[in-house]
C-alpha cells in the first residue's frame, strides 16, 4: 500500500484529509502535540488515532509516497526535518488540495469571520440543487458530510483562509487555491502572531485579490467600508466582476428569526445579523446559477450551522447554555450582539477562553474589551500550560484586556464550580465561546 504521514493531524482541515486519504487507498500514519474532539473522535472511528500525542521522528522510515504538513508545524519540528533528511516529498494542506483541485473550478470564501458558515450553506446548497462540488470546509457540516469531499467534481468550493499555508509557504492558503470566484465575507485584524500590525493583516487580502485572474468574480460584503475599499482598489472593472451583497430583510418573532427570500419568508435554525450577511452571500452567489426563490428558501430552511457554531446546551425559559466557536473579538462581539437580540430579556454572562497565539498576545487582547462590553458578565479563561507553552505573559495578558469588570480563571476546576453555581440562578444566558476546550469541559460537566 502508498504509505503517507500527516504531520499535524489533529487540525480541523488536517483530520479530515487524512480520513480522506485513507479511505483513497493509502496507508494514514500521523502526530500531533496536540488532538481535541471532534478531531480525536473522528480519527479514532476511521483508525487512525495516533497512540500518543507528541513528534516521533521515528515513525518516518523514507518509504512515504509523500508527507502532508499542517500549518501549526515549526520549522523546527522533528518530523518534518526528519522528512526533509530522508528526501520524502513535502505538501503542505494547500498546496496538496490545489494540485487536486487545479482543473476545477475554484470558489474560495474568504475574510475574517463568516467563512466555515458561509462556505457550508454553499456546500450544502450545490448538493441540493444536483451541481457536482468537492469541498473543504473548517468544521464538519451537520449534515453528517466530512470537512473535505475530493473527487472528479467539476467544482471545488473552498474556505480560504488568510493564515500561511505552511512553515515554508508564507502564501495566504486562500491565494495558493488560485479561485477563480471569490466571496469576501468582511476584514477585522487576526493572526497578531503573523500580521502584528492591522495594515499587514489587509495584505493578505490585498494579495488574494490581485490574483484573481481576469473574467473572475468577486461578490463582496459592501456593508463592510474596508471589504468595499480593498476591491475597488485592486480589482479593475472590465476585467473582474465585482458584486456587492448587503443584508438581507430579516425579522425576529420571539426568538426565532426569519428572512426574506423574495417573496418568501424562511424561519432560521440560528441567529444573528452577521449569520444573515453569510446568507446574503450565497443568494447573490446562487442567482448567478438562476436559482429562483422558491429553491433557496427551502435550502435556507433546512440549513443548520456546522459543529460548535450556536450549539445550545440547554434551554429552558429562563435559562439558555450556548457553546460556540467565537474566539477572535470582532466573532465574539457578534456572537455576543445575536444573543443580546435574540434573548433581550435575559442577562448575558460571556465566558471566553484565550489560547490562541494571538489572543495571548497582550497588544492584540486589548481588543477583547471592546467585544465583551455587550455582557452583563465577562469571564476569561485562560489554560496556564498553554500559555507557558505558546509564551504568554498572563500578568500583561490581565492588564491589556483590564481587570475591572472581568472575572479571570487559570484553574479549570475552579471555573466548573463557579459556572455550575450560576446555572443554578437563572434567569440569564451563558456563552461558552472559544475555538479550544476550555481544558475539556462538556455539557456533563456543567448539567449532571
Amino acid at each position: 500500500m502508498r504509505r503517507i504521514h500527516v504531520i499535524g493531524i489533529g487540525g480541523s482541515v488536517m483530520h479530515a484529509l487524512a480520513l480522506h486519504l485513507k479511505r483513497e487507498g493509502y496507508l494514514v500514519s500521523g502526530s500531533d502535540d496536540r488532538i481535541e474532539d471532534p478531531a480525536r473522535t473522528h480519527l479514532a472511528e476511521g483508525g487512525v488515532l495516533p497512540p500518543q500525542e507528541g513528534w516521533f521522528p521515528e515513525k518516518l522510515t523514507g518509504e512515504e509516497e509523500f508527507v502532508l504538513v499542517g500549518m501549526h508545524a515549526r520549522p523546527d519540528n522533528p518530523e518534518l526535518l526528519k522528512a526533509q533528511a530522508l528526501g520524502i516529498p513535502l505538501w503542505d494542506m494547500p498546496t496538496y488540495i490545489a494540485r487536486v483541485a487545479q482543473h476545477k473550478h475554484r470558489i474560495a470564501v474568504i475574510g475574517s469571520y463568516g467563512k466555515t458558515t458561509t462556505t457550508a450553506l454553499l456546500v450544502q446548497a450545490f448538493r441540493s440543487l444536483r451541481l457536482p462540488t468537492d469541498w473543504l470546509v473548517g468544521a464538519a457540516p451537520r449534515t453528517g458530510l466530512p470537512s473535505v469531499s475530493l473527487s472528479d467534481a467539476p467544482t471545488c468550493i473552498l474556505e480560504g483562509d488568510e493564515y500561511p499555508a505552511s512553515a515554508w509557504n508564507p502564501q495566504p492558503k486562500a491565494a495558493v487555491y488560485r479561485p477563480h470566484w471569490l466571496i469576501f465575507t468582511g476584514v477585522a485584524w487576526d493572526h497578531a502572531n503573523v500580521y502584528p500590525t492591522p495594515e499587514r493583516y489587509q495584505q493578505t487580502f490585498e494579495h488574494i485579490l490581485q490574483i484573481l485572474p481576469k473574467g473572475g468574480i468577486c461578490f463582496y460584503n459592501s456593508t463592510d467600508s474596508l471589504v468595499k475599499s480593498l476591491v475597488e482598489r485592486h480589482l479593475r472593472a472590465g476585467w473582474h466582476y465585482m458584486i456587492p451583497y448587503q443584508e438581507l430583510p430579516y425579522f425576529r418573532r420571539g426568538s426565532t428569526w426569519f428572512v426574506r427570500i423574495g417573496r418568501r419568508v424562511v424561519p432560521l435554525r440560528f441567529w444573528g445579523r452577521h449569520n444573515i450577511l453569510n446568507v446574503a452571500a450565497v443568494w447573490r452567489l446562487l442567482q448567478e446559477f438562476y436559482v429562483d426563490d422558491r429553491e433557496f428558501a427551502d435550502i435556507l430552511s433546512a440549513f443548520e450551522l456546522p459543529e460548535k457554531r450556536q450549539e445550545v446546551w440547554y434551554r429552558s425559559e429562563k435559562l439558555i447554555l450556548v457553546r460556540d466557536f467565537a474566539h477572535a473579538p470582532s466573532k465574539v462581539e457578534a456572537t455576543l450582539q445575536a444573543l443580546r437580540e435574540t434573548f433581550p430579556r435575559l442577562p448575558l454572562l460571556a465566558v471566553v477562553e484565550l489560547h490562541t497565539y494571538s489572543s495571548l498576545l497582550p497588544t492584540y487582547a486589548s481588543q477583547y474589551r471592546q467585544a465583551l462590553r455587550l455582557a452583563q458578565q465577562r469571564w476569561i479563561y485562560v489554560d496556564p500550560k498553554i500559555a507557558s507553552d505558546k509564551g504568554a505573559d498572563l500578568a500583561a495578558l490581565r492588564k491589556s484586556v483590564g481587570e475591572k469588570g472581568v472575572e479571570w480563571f487559570t484553574d479549570k476546576e475552579h471555573l466548573v464550580s463557579a459556572l455550575r453555581a450560576t446555572l443554578e440562578r437563572p434567569p440569564r444566558v451563558v456563552a461558552l465561546l472559544s475555538s479550544g476546550t476550555f481544558g475539556g469541559i462538556t455539557s456533563s460537566d456543567l448539567l449532571s
